[in-house]
């Protein structure tokens, strides 16, 4: 069965609408000057950040990487080297860095983003949250499975401290840790977690959101490397039937969930549905392959 399961990395960018400023033609230093001064400085900071977003959405890291570099100098030139916006900086040059598998760089950017935003914001802080979601992620992908466990249950536990145990937030790592479990073979510990992501979405989502679709697309491919594919069976469908009403029947993302069914039937022995839905998605697979 083909792997559906797409790592969730929070970026904690400020995209919020920029505003323009006039000058003071006072010479002395005034408080107007001095809250007009630090608004640009933070909209120079957000004018960079946009960039670097757009640049991700694009596909350009060599070029976001520079734009990042960027912004993690105005930061700290304007605002300070421990402040908010510097931590947000380096996370996001650390995101890069993972993405393009620089995974020396990355981890050291995500540190120095967690120990600012540790001191600055206190160690319960919901951003340190995402620091720590990060670099947990980061080891994940590096098989070191004791650190990513520590810092990603560190993460759920500030989270639920501090806005609670059903909380959306909580989906990143807690998603995040199940599939660590899934990697390791803890197909037990896995399931047990993507059935309370599933409660958490249905309570913050509703059942037919995608994001609950994917959650459950999830749990059963758990099911199905137990080798339970009677439970497997009814939850992708159930998935093929949420994403087929919200993103329409030949949305590229149902070629996965079609495959993944086929696989079902496959080892049911049903080969003509398994070739059914085969076809269904090798048809929507060469349509998103045309029109790209």
């Amino acid at each position: 069965m083909k792997a559906t399961f797409k790592f969730v990395f929070l970026l904690s960018l400020f995209l919020s609408i920029l505003f323009s400023f006039t000058g003071c033609a006072r010479k002395a230093p005034c408080l107007q000057c001095a809250q007009g001064d630090a608004a640009n400085k933070e909209a120079q900071w957000k004018a960079l950040n946009y960039k670097v977003v757009e640049l991700i959405q694009k596909g350009q890291y060599r070029d976001a990487t520079k734009q990042a570099k960027e912004a993690v100098q105005v930061a700290e030139k304007t605002l300070g080297k421990e402040h908010p916006f510097t931590a947000t900086s380096l996370n996001n040059l650390g995101e890069l860095y993972r993405i393009q598998k620089q995974y020396r760089e990355a981890e050291s950017n995500y540190k120095k983003s967690l120990a600012i935003r540790e001191k600055v914001l206190g160690k319960d802080h919901p951003d340190v949250s995402l620091s720590l979601n990060n670099l947990a992620t980061l080891y994940l992908l590096q098989n070191n499975y004791t650190k990513a466990e520590h810092l990603y249950k560190q993460a759920i536990k500030i989270v639920e401290d501090k806005l609670g145990k059903e909380n959306a937030t909580l989906e990143t790592p807690l998603t995040n840790l199940a599939e660590m479990y899934k990697k390791q073979g803890k197909y037990f510990e896995a399931e047990l977690i993507l059935k309370r992501i599933l409660t958490i979405n249905e309570k913050t989502r509703g059942k037919e959101h995608p994001l609950y679709a994917k959650t459950q697309n999830d749990l059963a491919a758990v099911y199905f490397l137990e080798g339970k594919y009677k439970e497997a069976e009814p939850l992708f469908k159930s998935t093929l039937s949420i994403l087929e009403k919200q993103l329409g029947k030949n949305h590229p993302e149902l070629a996965v969930v079609l495959e993944n069914i086929a696989e079902v039937y496959k080892k049911t022995g049903d080969e003509n549905k398994a070739k059914t839905f085969t076809k269904r998605a090798h048809a929507i697979r060469a349509s998103a392959t045309v029109k790209s």
